[in-house]
């Protein structure tokens, strides 16, 4: 069974091996066209039977991917669905049809492998973090900019400054560059903290935190919070998506 993650900016992929999953490298695909994408991402893989897909990143390159495996496969792709009872979680969300599915299929994994109350961060284009409760009730969570979409956002309009990605910084920035970094990185410490005692206060108890995402390392050395990194954590959820449909 072939799982595909397609974000805003990467597609992740990886197959299931036994109880998990063999990732493979992530493949930026926003530059390129897409009529390459998918022979980047797929070319190199045997054929196989069942693909299941996470999609965020839009209806174009999932039609692409769509016409690959036809053409390439001769197989169908099986695209998840957020569903408002699943697995032993349920969503609170006001109109699941709303939930993005990436974020869904992360809590969905991140519940059954803490078996208790969780916190799932996602840290991508966009910082998200879903919470769920111990009785698999999925109360909802935020939406935040990612790190590098922070720093972007102040300095896409500045001329002769741009930054793609924040800078480790260890003490009061002396540079712009600096400057913005240690904002961005502040502001993601500081909304962790914060939220994550808005959680203990509504749940009554400490959650397990584990993050995922491209930027998840980063967000890792942000906090004291017990943040364990799962790099994997969307095809988790696919993978569990497949064992019950």
């Amino acid at each position: 069974m072939l799982l595909i993650d397609i974000g805003n900016s990467r597609i992740k992929s990886g197959v299931v091996e036994g109880a998990g999953v063999r990732e493979f490298a992530p493949v930026a695909w926003r530059e390129r066209p897409l009529s390459e994408v998918w022979s980047s991402v797929l070319g190199a893989l045997p054929p196989q039977s069942r693909v299941l897909v996470s999609n965020v990143g839009g209806a174009d390159v999932a039609e692409a991917l769509g016409v690959w495996l036809a053409r390439v496969w001769s197989v169908t792709p099986v695209f998840a669905r957020v569903q408002q009872d699943f697995a032993g979680m349920h969503t609170r969300y006001d109109d699941p049809s709303r939930l993005g599915i990436d974020r869904w299929l992360a809590a969905l994994a991140g519940y059954h492998l803490s078996r208790g109350a969780v916190c799932v961060v996602d840290a991508g284009t966009a910082l998200t973090i879903d919470v769920v409760d111990q009785h698999g009730e999925h109360r909802g969570g935020l939406i935040a900019p990612g790190l590098a979409l922070m720093a972007r956002s102040l300095t896409e309009r500045t001329a002769q400054l741009r930054i793609d990605a924040v800078q480790p910084v260890t003490s009061i920035a002396t540079n712009t560059v600096a400057a913005i970094s240690l904002g961005c990185r502040e502001a993601v410490a500081g909304l962790l903290r914060q939220f994550a005692e808005r959680v203990v206060r509504d749940l009554g108890e400490s959650p397990a935190w584990w993050v995922t995402g491209g930027e998840g390392p980063v967000v890792c050395e942000l906090s004291n919070l017990p943040l364990t990194l799962r790099p994997e954590l969307v095809l988790q959820g696919l993978a569990l998506y497949g064992e019950h449909c």
